[in-house]
């Protein structure tokens, strides 16, 4: 079962909504357990190859898994980058916001095909690269960015990991083979040169990428050294024979400025424990920077110049990249989260009775499944905010003095926070998703209303909404809760609570409702609006009513 979905706000009115409304942009990203799922994902995945090495990368399968493949090590040299992209939009949605803090979790796995000395490696990129250095021999824009590694005009790009010449970019590598900018075959870098060209270099020398002469130094921080991990990350060599590498799992946690973290802080953690089911890595990580993501010409020269178009501001393009000088090494993603660890909104078109309409937010997501024979006639939208925020803040200004004070609100994993001083940038806070509904010119409408809903007498007439997340709580089927209130910032809150299931390793809570939000006094409006083929939504002004849902659980329950 993947990792649901929730609706949730925090102390935001319907304005401020509407002020995010234009973001209504690709559901994040979750290939968990591994890249298989309900819907093929090379409709979710911008795959960039080099040119004499067809279908790579590609969707593959690997010891009874659906993997995402980066090199085959069957062709000569070979360079890939692949991006998360919903194929099923003209324009490709993708874009991820980063600005507001991300947590990210991969596993991968270097398989040898040939001896004795396997490379390059691969790295998880952010980028907003309007375009690339071709002297490296790179190549495309944005999502089709490539960097050099596998085209064949150009010499000297053994080492140069598929995103050497990607401009205005950021990229964690795991480096697998030692070139001469290297320390050694076995390190974690990261290496930015803020909107200027990206390189793998870690120190000044002379160095040539392709016909590009004197390479730059990006590491991050500057004057620094990789880090070497004390296990191998790829495959071994020796005796004439290779193996293959171990599962390895990655946890990065991006945390931007703050009063506790003035300048931002960048984690990487390598086969971290875990907190209970969930990806929140136990202990200190391997690597701690200060880094803030947003660039600034005069107090922030090495971060990135991200999207600044509305309803994009702050995002770019995620991904990974890879190359190996043909040295037979097959580089496998093996599965992949991403998570904002900031408010994030989604839009969908409400799907007919019986379907879910789902709302992605990498490690927790929500779905809302309206009852059979529902039609959504006027093409209604629904709108998702999910706003992390702290457990206690939230019980003191959202339950504390209502009848739920016995209850706290459920931590989600990946979505930042954790009270640490300084913070980890992966432990988790509660989500509160925020729910309201338009229509197709994006004026606020009543989401369409269930009014013969009864969760007991009549539970076949309700809307079904679901969240489904990772959480180190001691949640059971006996202690939890589900909340909804009548308003966005409310305090009036109801149970909607149906039953929560342990999958086992990620939980989903489930619940039953008529609709969301707008309380006794609206319900002669309610009545005029269904959303069948022939009757017209309500236009609503900019205080249309909406809902608050969060899942909660009574500490002290069984």
């Amino acid at each position: 079962m993947l990792p649901g979905i929730r609706y949730s706000s925090f102390l935001l009115t319907a304005t401020l909504l509407l002020c995010f409304a234009a973001s209504s942009a690709a559901q994040q990203i979750n290939f968990y357990p591994d890249f298989s799922g309900p819907t093929n994902p090379y409709q979710f995945l911008q795959l960039n190859g080099s040119p004499l090495n067809i279908g790579i990368p590609s969707i593959t399968q690997w010891n009874g898994k659906t993997v995402l493949r980066l090199t085959d090590g069957t062709g000569a040299t070979e360079a890939s980058s692949v991006y998360f992209q919903q194929q099923t939009f003209s324009l490709g949605v993708g874009e991820q916001p980063v600005s507001v803090g991300f947590t990210v979790w991969f596993q991968f796995q270097a398989h040898n095909l040939q001896c004795c000395a396997p490379g390059d490696g691969f790295a998880f990129i952010v980028q907003y690269a309007p375009s690339t250095d071709g002297t490296y021999g790179a190549r495309g824009s944005y999502s089709g960015a490539l960097g050099a590694g596998g085209n064949p005009n150009y010499p000297n790009q053994a080492g140069a990991l598929g995103y050497a010449g990607i401009n205005n970019s950021l990229a964690i590598e795991f480096d697998l083979a030692q070139n001469d900018w290297d320390p050694n075959a076995n390190h974690i870098a990261i290496q930015t040169c803020g909107p200027g060209t990206n390189t793998p270099v870690h120190e000044n020398g002379d160095f040539t990428i392709g016909n590009h002469q004197n390479v730059p130094n990006c590491i991050y921080p500057p004057n620094t050294q990789p880090y070497t991990p004390s296990v191998t990350m790829g495959g071994t060599c020796s005796d004439g024979t290779c193996t293959d590498g171990s599962v390895h799992d990655v946890v990065i946690g991006y945390n931007p400025p703050s009063m506790m973290q003035p300048g931002g802080l960048l984690q990487i953690w390598l086969d971290p424990q875990y907190q209970g089911v969930t990806h929140n890595p136990k202990g200190p990580p391997n690597v701690s920077v200060p880094y803030n993501i947003v660039y600034d010409m005069n107090t922030n020269p090495l971060g990135l110049q991200l999207d600044t178009r509305p309803g994009k501001i702050g995002y770019a393009w995620v991904g990974f990249t890879s190359s190996q000088p043909d040295e037979g090494m097959q580089m496998d993603i093996l599965a992949w989260q991403y998570t904002p660890t900031g408010p994030t909104m989604l839009q969908q078109l409400i799907q007919p009775g019986g379907t879910p309409t789902v709302f992605n937010f990498g490690e927790h997501q929500t779905t809302v499944t309206y009852p059979q024979g529902f039609i959504n006639g006027n093409n209604t939208l629904m709108t998702v905010l999910a706003t992390p925020i702290d457990r206690q803040l939230f019980y003191q200004t959202r339950l504390a003095g209502t009848g739920f004070a016995n209850e706290q609100c459920i931590v989600y994993g990946g979505t930042g926070g954790g009270g640490a001083n300084p913070p980890t940038s992966t432990n988790g806070n509660c989500i509160v998703y925020s729910v309201t509904c338009q229509d197709q010119n994006g004026n606020q409408v009543m989401c369409p209303q269930e009014l013969q809903c009864d969760p007991i007498n009549n539970p076949n007439q309700c809307i079904d909404i679901d969240t489904s997340f990772f959480t180190s709580d001691n949640v059971t089927p006996t202690n939890a809760d589900y909340l909804e209130n009548d308003a966005i910032g409310s305090n009036n809150w109801m149970s909607i609570f149906t039953s929560y299931m342990n999958d086992p390793s990620d939980g989903t809570m489930s619940g039953k409702g008529k609709g969301f939000g707008g309380g006794g006094n609206l319900m002669n409006l309610f009545k005029r609006y269904r959303s069948y083929p022939t009757e017209p939504a309500i236009k609503l002004g900019p205080q249309a009513p909406g809902a608050d849902l969060v899942a909660t659980f009574r500490p002290n329950g069984p």
